[in-house]
């Protein structure tokens, strides 16, 4: 049993055992491989040796000094000539830079130049910013082209009321009917915001009939419209932190006739004056 057993082991520990007692032959180098033991073996360490299926040992030199082969390093510890260049860019725009700013006068229009933009950046985020007229939808009060300012102070601290045009963030019931429109082609402009009037506020009852608006039963003098509707809607009421917004030319307007009532959060400002064209 012991004999058989032994002769079983035998193949398993004679690799071990040649190479505790036999030392390895020294390396030479040819045009792409390397010859260790009078074996030829490839000297890519991704590839498999053939015949035993192991992966190659790297070559002597890369076992010595793996800092030559580093990536970035020509094989002399230095960097290559590509970041050498980018590192003398780097020193020259340094240079340039402490050069313009030792100028007093440079200093002081850098620094009224950043001043400036950040003021202007504030007071485009939370006090007035300028919008222009896309569409008709607002004819005859706005024409396509016109320049707006729209104020977003008022919305901080009290409701709107009727009669204010405003700016507001497309709603979702607005993106989902375009998105199904087969007759409206461009679907780009699915997230610009839109202007219309608030006619209505929340808790108001709104219908329209007969070419008229009417708000809790009373019929609206509108001045501002081009045109009677020419459809009826209604009645319905506004619901709680609701508006309605209607378009000036009311039978050429997308609006809440159409895609539902504009909640009070999507409000981007208040439109409150015409600066370009001045006339």
């Amino acid at each position: 049993m012991a004999h058989r057993l032994s002769f079983l082991l035998l193949p398993l520990l004679l690799p071990l055992l040649t190479s505790a007692f036999h030392a390895p032959m020294p390396a030479r180098r040819t045009s792409s491989s390397w010859v260790v033991s009078g074996h030829r073996r490839s000297s890519s360490l991704s590839g498999l040796s053939s015949g035993n299926g192991r992966r190659p040992p790297p070559p002597p030199s890369y076992l010595a000094f793996p800092q030559l082969f580093a990536s970035g390093n020509n094989g002399e510890g230095e960097p290559n000539e590509e970041e050498q260049e980018e590192k003398e860019e780097d020193g020259r725009l340094v240079d340039k830079a402490k050069s313009f700013f030792a100028d007093p006068e440079n200093r002081k229009d850098t620094t009224l130049f950043a001043v400036s933009f950040i003021v202007s950046l504030a007071i485009r985020t939370f006090i007035v910013e300028p919008r222009y007229i896309p569409s008709l939808s607002m004819y005859p009060t706005f024409l396509v082209g016109d320049q707006l300012a729209v104020e977003k102070v008022t919305k901080t601290y009290k409701n709107y009321e009727r009669g204010d045009v405003v700016v507001f963030n497309p709603t979702r019931g607005y993106q989902e009917y375009v998105s199904q429109d087969p007759y409206i082609t461009d679907k780009s402009k699915i997230k610009e915001a839109l202007i219309k009037r608030i006619i209505a506020k929340e808790g108001d009852v709104v219908e329209v009939k007969d070419g008229l608006l009417f708000i809790n039963g009373a019929a609206q003098d509108e001045k501002y419209i081009a045109e009677g509707p020419a459809y009826v809607w209604g009645p319905n009421r506004v619901p709680d932190g609701m508006y309605m917004v209607l378009g000036d030319n009311r039978n050429h307007s997308l609006d809440s006739h159409i895609w539902g009532f504009l909640p009070k959060e999507n409000i981007i400002g208040k439109a409150i004056c015409k600066y370009w064209p001045p006339w």
